[in-house]
């Protein structure tokens, strides 16, 4: 039987005494990767990294519990090595995160500890990552002996431990610490959660009348799954800011609550317009047909800001009521909410939108009728394919002219037929236009029937056609076309 060694190890001038593996098991191949830190050549380093990875991964699988054991600890002694450098010494404290043990603890609190922050903070995550109650005891003896953002990161590592034995620790650093100690020390209660972190958070609240611990303290209670109702109705009405208020009214409309239409009908009859905001924007993206409506119904008296809120949260509303809203609210509004309409018609419009968006691109300014065309291009609207279609074929020109810068934007079955027959056709306004068009969605083939039909067209006409030819051939006619438009 192999005899148990106990080596002495120097961490800081202080006498640490670590159980190490019969002979250092794995300390001749620590010792070797490590120099692989101390190369120039980052390839080397590189492969260093790696090396240790694989090492620490092939012998930290479940089935080889005692190895991880034995690795953790020849780890630790590397660590004391003077030969390793901190750079190595820096990645063994990241694999001592994943096979550090109780044993680990009192080496990664002396480097915790220790004059070099680079070794400190990684030590410390290391120590957050193991296990069992030397790893807290270890990070809740350091806190006193850290400045402000040691213990800020010494409260993280409790929080991401999420032991409930923690709570009164760092609900003692939530009501005696300086303001950012403080919001850590409550951010730490909230990530933990459960019962034990609620009640602490309450209390502390209550002691704790404004600034930023306070809005800390009510995030975290929102956050907690076990706060009660009455909790959420007082933060949703003397909350500390817009997002924590917004935050209480969602938690109460998911739960169904007797307080929300209340609080809902109250928010849109606010003179204050954060309160307005809140309560459309939680009505709206509940998904709830009996909260939903009380904003809705209320869309016909509102100012331009809660209709500007309201468009913007139409995407949880079902696309023939926010169709609805938004042609009911398109005259009425400024230009600013007349491109958001605009734009939502082009989502979920349907044949009621085609009359207001053709008018639109016909009509509006240049910022309106870039939203206009956009919209015609994404819309689902079977009806408006049927209206281009029959403005093409419209007496009145301007009405075929309007179908045809339509086209730029749509795709209509018959349409580029319909264009070539303006191009040879009689009218030469309606053959420019034709031509523009085609100009910008013309493929080979519709350049091949262009220049067929040239053949037979007026004279002017056919001096239109062969000049766009010119300019669209040689990018995307077929070698024969290229070779017609040449010798023209």
């Amino acid at each position: 039987m192999k005899s148990l060694t106990r080596n002495i190890v120097f961490f800081g001038g202080s006498l640490v005494a670590a159980s190490l593996s019969p002979a250092g098991e794995y300390t001749d191949r620590i010792l070797e990767i490590s120099r692989g830190f101390e190369n120039p050549d980052t390839e080397v380093q590189y492969t260093a990294r790696r090396d240790l990875e694989i090492l620490v991964s092939e012998n930290s699988a479940p089935r080889a519990r005692r190895k991880a054991s034995k690795l953790a600890d020849d780890l630790v002694a590397a660590l004391s090595e003077p030969r390793v450098s901190r750079e190595a010494k820096k990645y063994i404290l990241r694999q001592l995160a994943r096979v550090g043990t109780a044993r680990s603890v009192a080496a990664l609190s002396e480097l915790m500890l220790g004059g070099d922050d680079l070794l400190a903070e990684n030590a410390r995550k290391a120590i957050e990552s193991i296990p069992g109650g030397k790893a807290n005891a270890a990070l809740k003896a350091a806190y006193p002996k850290m400045n402000v953002e040691g213990k800020r990161d010494i409260l993280k590592s409790l929080a991401h431990r999420s032991e409930s034995s923690s709570v009164a620790f760092i609900g003692n650093a939530l009501e005696n610490e300086a303001s950012s100690v403080g919001e850590t020390a409550a951010w730490a209660l909230g990530a933990i959660g459960g019962s034990r972190a609620l009640g602490v958070l309450q209390s502390a609240r209550e002691s704790t009348s404004t600034g930023k611990v306070r809005a800390a303290i009510e995030r975290s209670l929102l956050e907690n799954a076990s706060v009660g109702a009455s909790t959420l109705r007082d933060l949703h009405e003397t909350g500390s800011d817009v997002a924590i208020r917004r935050g209480a009214l969602i938690a109460l409309i998911d739960r169904a609550d007797r307080s929300v239409v209340g609080f809902l009908e109250q928010g849109l009859a606010s003179e204050d317009r954060a309160l307005r905001t809140i309560a459309i924007e939680a009505a709206l993206s509940s998904g709830e047909d009996r909260y939903q409506s009380i904003v809705l119904n209320a869309v016909s008296s509102m100012g331009p800001d809660d209709l500007t809120t309201v468009l913007g949260g139409l995407g949880h509303v079902d696309a023939e009521t926010a169709e609805t809203i938004g042609l009911q609210a398109f005259e009425g509004g400024d230009e600013s909410i007349q491109l958001i309409i605009l734009e939502l018609l082009g989502r979920v419009g349907s044949d009621r939108s085609v009359d207001l968006l053709l008018d639109v691109f016909d009509t509006g300014n240049r910022a309106r009728k870039i939203k206009a065309s956009a919209a015609l291009a994404q819309i689902d609207a079977p009806g408006l394919d049927d209206r281009i279609a029959s403005m093409l074929k419209s007496s009145d020109s301007k009405q075929a002219r309007l179908a045809q810068e339509a086209l730029v934007h749509r795709n209509v079955p018959g349409g580029k037929e319909a264009l070539l027959s303006f191009a040879s056709g009689s009218d030469s306004g309606l053959a420019r236009g034709a031509l523009q068009t085609l100009s910008v969605i013309a493929n080979e083939t519709d350049l091949d029937g262009l220049f067929e039909r040239s053949q037979s067209a007026s004279a002017e006409s056919k001096r239109l056609i062969e000049a766009l030819l010119k300019k669209l051939a040689p990018e995307i006619g077929s070698e024969s076309l290229q070779e017609k438009v040449a010798s023209l």
